[in-house]
């Protein structure tokens, strides 16, 4: 979106092609590899795109409950069909989806580089690349969870928000805006807060436009609904009355109201203030953005079940205001001390590589660690097994492996978790065993693969399977224990 007298138009096209290019090759490395930051990823969104291309998934209670809509699995579904079609028994179905959002998040990196070329080219280079390679962003980036999709959308369609907007312009952010509570309903206070302060600065006339986009993400949403056999946005409802009246969603934790100011201080250590500040001074640039930022943490952190995942529309925000700071802080050393701009990047580049170098493992760890890359190689690998019949996970919770949109085998998949009795060896021939458990396994078994830490091993036996039913088979476990 062009700006009349925009300093944009003084950053070569060569420039944008190579930030670009750069934020996509960091972006596509993450999407590659075996990471997991929440099992919703997995059994939420993956599954439930499975679920529409093929009529079987794993089930969990908010699609029981009628508490998601089919619009984000809908679309993880278009790239799990491609991959199907190259690949009909490889483990693409995983991979592309992420690709896909890999991509997608190079809105918040093209956000960043035009919200620094207004000011300089100097200033695209540094929102541009911060952008491009602060941690937070490139690690979530390829994951496919709603919060992600809506901070892709949201966060750019904000930050494009200037006076000058013509209506046609606006009508165009308000759709990405509207898009983005589709997807993730709970940012649509902070979204209107930011729209209707647009509106007071700008005056009425920019009212409608807005309302118009808005409708028209909306509706796109609703649409999704009336395919999808259901009211439109009747799962919004069922969300909230079971997340908020019913307080379900506190069975899995819950935090103080500055647990999210916490874990951004964990998260970026030292160098919390220093971050801090650069974002201060963006957002005099850019103060709908700290709006933004500010009133999706405080809505958020009303809400007793937290997670960081929730606030990375408000990360993602930051980052971008800390981006332009950082770019006028270049600036005011220059001017202080005399020297040219050698000098202030030296010192921000060393401060910034040093905040990433903090940040960087933790979340890495993180991903590595919610489901792990053993889970990933036994589900390719059982995948491969000529004669599966079924397959069970023992000595581990449900959430802690994949599903049938990895396996892509209508075969019983079997739980057995630490508390429960042991599974009929009968009704499967492959099983990943967390170590301590394969005592669990009749005498049939072998092991076959071991994760390199030895914390698990794959587990497979000749011949076939018996029919019958598990109360361990996996929708089954989890009905009974309202999972």
């Amino acid at each position: 979106m062009p700006d009349g007298g925009a300093a944009a138009s003084a950053v070569p096209r060569r420039d944008w092609m190579a930030l670009l290019l750069l934020a996509l090759v960091l972006r596509l490395v993450a999407a590659w590899q075996e990471s997991v930051l929440h099992p919703d990823e997995v059994f939420q969104y993956l599954e439930g795109a499975f679920r529409l291309l093929h009529g079987y998934s794993v089930v969990t209670w908010e699609y029981r409950d009628g508490m998601r809509g089919d619009l984000y699995p809908a679309l993880l579904a278009l790239p799990m069909r491609l991959a199907e079609w190259i690949a009909p028994d490889g483990s693409l179905t995983i991979w592309l989806p992420r690709t896909m959002m890999a991509i997608l998040s190079l809105s918040i990196v093209a956000a960043a580089g035009w919200m620094g070329a207004r000011v300089s080219r100097m200033h695209f280079w540094v929102a541009g690349l911060i952008a491009a390679c602060w941690p937070d962003l490139v690690i979530f980036a390829p994951h496919p969870l709603t919060e992600q999709m809506a901070a892709l959308l949201a966060a750019p369609a904000i930050a494009l928000l200037s006076p000058e907007r013509s209506a046609r312009q606006l009508v165009a952010i308000a759709a990405a805006v509207g898009l983005a509570v589709v997807f993730r309903p709970h940012v649509a206070p902070a979204l209107a807060l930011v729209l209707l302060l647009y509106v007071w600065r700008t005056g009425w006339q920019s009212l409608w436009p807005l309302v118009a986009g808005g409708l028209i993400g909306l509706a796109i949403g609703g649409v999704s609904d009336i395919a999808g056999g259901h009211w439109p946005f009747e799962w919004m409802v069922h969300n909230v009355e079971r997340n908020i009246v019913d307080n379900v969603s506190a069975r899995y934790g819950v935090s103080g109201p500055f647990q999210y100011l916490i874990d951004m201080a964990k998260l970026w250590g030292f160098w919390t203030l220093p971050l801090l500040l650069v974002i201060a001074i963006g957002a005099r640039r850019y103060p709908l953005l700290l709006m933004l930022a500010i009133a999706n943490i405080a809505l958020h952190s009303a809400i007793g079940h937290k997670e960081y995942r929730f606030i990375i529309l408000s990360v993602s925000a930051m980052i971008l205001l800390a981006g332009v700071g950082t770019g006028d802080a270049i600036d005011w050393i220059r001017r202080r001390t005399g020297r040219g701009t050698l000098f202030p990047v030296a010192i921000v580049t060393v401060v910034w590589v040093a905040a990433a170098a903090q940040t960087t493992p933790t979340l890495y760890h993180y991903g590595r660690a919610t489901v792990t890359p053993f889970a990933g190689e036994a589900f390719d690998l059982a995948r491969a097994r000529p004669g599966l019949c079924g397959i069970a996970v023992i000595g581990y919770p449900f959430s802690r492996a994949h599903g049938y949109a990895r396996l892509q085998r209508r075969v019983p998949m079997l739980l057995q978790t630490p508390r429960d009795p042991r599974l009929d060896a009968a009704l499967f021939n492959f099983a990943l065993v967390k170590k301590g458990y394969a005592a669990q396994l009749s005498p049939d078994f072998r092991v076959t693969r071991c994760a390199s830490d030895g914390g698990a091993c794959v587990f497979e036996r000749p011949g076939g399977c018996r029919a019958g039913h598990s109360p361990g088979e996996i929708n089954t476990y989890l009905i009974r224990r309202g999972m």
